[in-house]
């Protein structure tokens, strides 16, 4: 799959390739950009409503909070009153008048509670002995003596043991009536002699959320058995649809997936109930679902907008470029001139430029091989008539040294073979490489023609560590060396020279060292020759026709070595003025080979 989707990538046109890679730049990252912008907005609006929720709730806690000290100042009034205390802890039935004055005292006290208090729906003192004492507000049909659960008020009171408690009297999962109860004890032996009950309004908790803001107006109270108690703008379903189970917290936010609404809840520690607020996520993300709206809008439109600057863009390059590709197909085709007229300055107008000055060349050049191939053929035939001429010397070199053996004159005779070997060696045969070994005897050869001339003056020494003789390099490549420390350097000696060859391998390498004891290479000429050598072969050729040449033997061998090894190989020379003189060849000893046919192979000239 990857190498079809390389190809079909390697096969669309520059044109598709230019508007692939601007969709890739620009779509994507305005993809992820806007993706981003509208995750961090959403998140944004969700913690600023997740705070906000919480601060109203925590303002409704706080009237509440009032609202239930205001009823239990109500209920300690009522607990210390002296009459109402007095009466229940007496003995009583015995006269009827003296019930009847205290029947209305007691609802006199309560009744003024009662009308002055508009969280108060009635009142009820009932003794120990059964006697009821009452007082409603009279906006209701029933009375609190007619809707008292008294059996299960009066054991929730016990519970508590003389505080305030809160019952809840319920149907069908919604709370009808709210009561805040608690037991009245003697003051003396603590014995029960009453218990005191409040119908609180339902209607009255409203005020608790009223004038709250609008984003505020999905708002639910329930007692702590879930039961609704009361609620602000929420449907019977909604309600019954919030997870309450999940509210366990004494407080909390979150994002309800069910309801899809962010809920919000609070606890009030004195009745255990819960108040409940929630928003619709429809309603919360609305800006945020609008900024992404218009991100896509926004991103549409631009891409468009780009798309025809980019396609301009891009035609302003594609099509010079396949005038270009028309012109070389045209070439291509039947070798004639193209011109190409497209006045620019920039990158494709040089393209142009050259195409032009290629195509004419290509013309010329077609016309010149033409010619060149019928002299070639000439000069093939005039190689062939001169083969005989090397076969020639061979055969004459023979002659001479069979002459010399039958006359005995063995000097002669070396003399003759020595100079036959190193010229078989330097017109080569078909091996491309010898050992060091077979150069090592080349350079013997060379030094025994020499010491016919200058006689003992020349002392040779040659030392080839243990595996360096096996390593293959070009041919005649250190016979030069060897000639030019005969000629630079044991010529220039008034008594005898001497001249070391060794090879050994360092590392990877294979160094084989000249060494000679001549009079040595100044410190200014050893720079400039060293800086010569370790040219590469492109700085090396276009210096040549600028500058003189020197050492041409060292110069030519060191470019063999680039040529046949690399720019980073080839020679160094350090010398000592008046002491010795000695060439460095650095070869590698794992390279890749060159291709068949390729061989480099100078001469000292």
């Amino acid at each position: 799959m990857k190498k079809k989707l390389l190809r079909f990538y390697k096969d669309l046109s520059i044109k598709k390739k230019m508007l692939l890679a601007f969709y890739i730049q620009i779509i994507i990252p305005m993809i992820f950009m806007g993706f981003l912008s509208y995750r961090s907005s959403e998140e944004t609006v969700k913690r600023i409503s997740m705070n906000y929720a919480q601060d109203m709730l925590q303002m409704i806690e706080l009237r509440f909070r009032d609202f239930i000290n205001n009823l239990n100042v109500i209920s300690q009034d009522l607990l210390y009153d002296k009459k109402i205390y007095n009466i229940l802890n007496q003995e009583r039935g015995i006269d009827p008048l003296i019930d009847y004055e205290a029947e209305n005292e007691i609802s006199n006290t309560i009744k003024k509670i009662v009308l002055s208090r508009p969280e108060v729906q009635a009142i009820a003192i009932i003794s120990n002995k059964g006697k009821f004492y009452f007082a409603d507000d009279n906006s209701r049909s029933s009375s609190i003596r007619t809707i008292l659960p008294y059996e299960d008020i009066l054991e929730k009171a016990r519970q508590h043991e003389g505080k305030a408690a809160w019952y809840t009297d319920s149907e069908n999962g919604s709370v009808n009536y709210i009561y805040l109860i608690r037991t009245i004890y003697n003051q003396d032996d603590f014995s029960e002699i009453g218990l005191q009950v409040i119908l609180v309004k339902k209607e009255f908790l409203e005020t608790i959320y009223k004038g709250l803001t609008k984003s505020m107006r999905n708002i639910i109270i329930v007692s702590e058995k879930n039961e609704l108690i009361a609620s602000r703008n929420s449907e019977d379903w909604l309600v019954n649809s919030i997870s309450l189970k999940n509210l366990q917290n004494e407080r909390d936010s979150r994002i309800d997936n069910d309801l899809k609404a962010l809920v919000s809840h609070t606890t009030i520690s004195d009745t255990g109930w819960k108040v409940i607020t929630y928003i619709p996520l429809s309603e919360l993300f609305r800006d945020a679902s609008a900024l992404g709206r218009n991100i896509i809008a926004f991103s549409i439109i631009t891409v468009l907008i780009l798309s025809m600057f980019n396609l301009a863009i891009a035609m302003g390059f594609i099509n010079p470029i396949n005038r270009l590709v028309k012109g070389m197909k045209m070439v291509q085709k039947d070798n004639r001139v193209v011109y190409i007229d497209d006045e620019r300055n920039d990158e494709i107008g040089f393209l142009n430029q050259t195409f032009n000055e290629m195509s004419r060349e290509i013309n010329h050049l077609v016309t010149w091989v033409y010619r060149e191939q019928i002299t070639r053929k000439e000069a093939e035939l005039k190689a062939l008539q001169s083969q005989i001429n090397p076969h020639f010397l061979f055969n004459t070199l023979e002659s001479i040294n069979w002459m010399a053996q039958l006359n005995n004159v063995p000097e002669i005779s070396k003399i003759v073979t020595d100079l036959s070997d190193l010229m078989e060696a330097s017109i080569g045969r078909d091996d491309r490489l010898i050992t060091v070994e077979e150069e090592f005897r080349y350079s013997d050869k060379y030094i025994s023609l020499l010491k016919a001339r200058f006689e003992d003056k020349i002392e040779f020494e040659k030392e080839i560590s243990d595996g360096a003789g096996e390593v293959k390099i070009p041919r005649l490549l250190i016979q030069p060396l060897v000639e030019n420390a005969v000629y630079h350097g044991i010529e220039k000696l008034r008594g005898k020279g001497k001249i070391s060859l060794k090879a050994f391998i360092e590392g990877e390498m294979l160094v084989i060292i000249v060494m000679d004891s001549g009079p040595g290479i100044d410190g200014a000429e050893l720079s400039a020759l060293n800086r010569m050598l370790s040219m590469d072969n492109d700085s090396y050729f276009k210096m040549l026709g600028s500058k003189s040449r020197k050492s041409i033997g060292i110069e030519n061998v060191n470019r063999r070595i680039k040529l046949f090894y690399g720019d980073k190989y080839g020679l160094k020379i350090e010398s000592e003025q008046g002491s010795f003189t000695k060439v460095i060849v650095n070869i590698p000893l794992n390279w890749e080979q060159p291709a068949e046919g390729y061989y480099v192979q100078g001469y000292n000239n």
